[in-house]
C-alpha cells in the first residue's frame, strides 16, 4: 500500500468513529427532547388553571406552594413547640426584641425567595420589592395561621390576650423560616 492509500484509509477510519459519534450524539439529543417534552408536559399540568375570581386565577401550583408552606410552617409549630418556644419566650422578650427578630426574618426570608425565584422575576418583569413582600406576606399569613392552630392542639394556648399576641409573634419564627424552607423548590 501506497503512502496516500494508507492516509486515505486513516481517514476513512477517524470518519467512521465520527460517523459513531454522531450516530450516538443524535441518539442522546432526541432522548433529551423526549425528556423536554415530558418536563413541558408536566409543568402545562402544574400551570393549570383551577380557579379564576376576577382578575385572579388560582392555579395548580399555587395550591402546591400553599400545601408545601402550610406543612412547613407545622413543622416549624412542632419544632418551636417541643422547645418550648413561643408561649415561654413570648413572656420573657420585651417588644423590641420581638419585633427586631420578626424584622430579621422578614428580611431573610426575602432574600431566600428573591435568590429562588430571581429568573422568574426578571422574566415576568414583575416589581421584584412587590413579588417579594406578597411571597414573605402570604408565607407569614400562613405560618399565623397554623402556629395559632398549633397552639391550640399542643395544648399552649396562652389566652386571648396580649401574651397570645406576643406567642405569635416569636412563634412565626420558626413557622415562617419553614415555611419559606419548604415553598422554595
Amino acid at each position: 500500500m501506497s503512502q496516500v492509500e494508507l492516509k486515505l484509509d486513516r481517514i476513512n477510519r477517524k470518519l467512521s468513529v465520527l460517523g459513531d459519534i454522531e450516530k450516538d450524539l443524535e441518539k442522546i439529543v432526541e432522548k433529551e427532547d423526549k425528556e423536554l417534552n415530558k418536563v413541558q408536559q408536566e409543568e402545562a399540568y402544574i400551570e393549570k388553571t383551577l380557579v379564576k375570581l376576577g382578575n385572579y386565577t388560582i392555579k395548580r401550583s399555587h395550591l402546591m406552594e400553599l400545601a408545601r408552606g402550610t406543612a412547613g410552617a407545622f413543622l416549624g409549630v412542632g419544632l418551636g413547640t417541643a422547645l418550648g418556644l413561643s408561649v415561654n419566650l413570648a413572656h420573657k422578650l420585651p417588644w423590641i426584641n420581638i419585633f427586631g427578630i420578626l424584622i430579621f426574618v422578614f428580611l431573610l426570608v426575602g432574600l431566600l425567595i428573591y435568590k429562588n425565584d430571581k429568573s422568574y422575576i426578571h422574566e415576568s418583569r414583575s416589581s421584584t420589592l412587590g413579588y417579594v413582600t406578597s411571597k414573605v406576606l402570604i408565607l407569614y399569613t400562613i405560618s399565623l395561621v397554623v402556629l395559632f392552630a398549633g397552639l391550640i392542639l399542643f395544648d399552649d394556648f396562652p389566652g386571648w390576650n396580649l401574651l397570645l399576641i406576643k406567642a405569635l409573634l416569636v412563634g412565626s419564627y420558626p413557622a415562617m423560616a419553614s415555611a419559606a424552607a419548604f415553598s422554595l423548590k
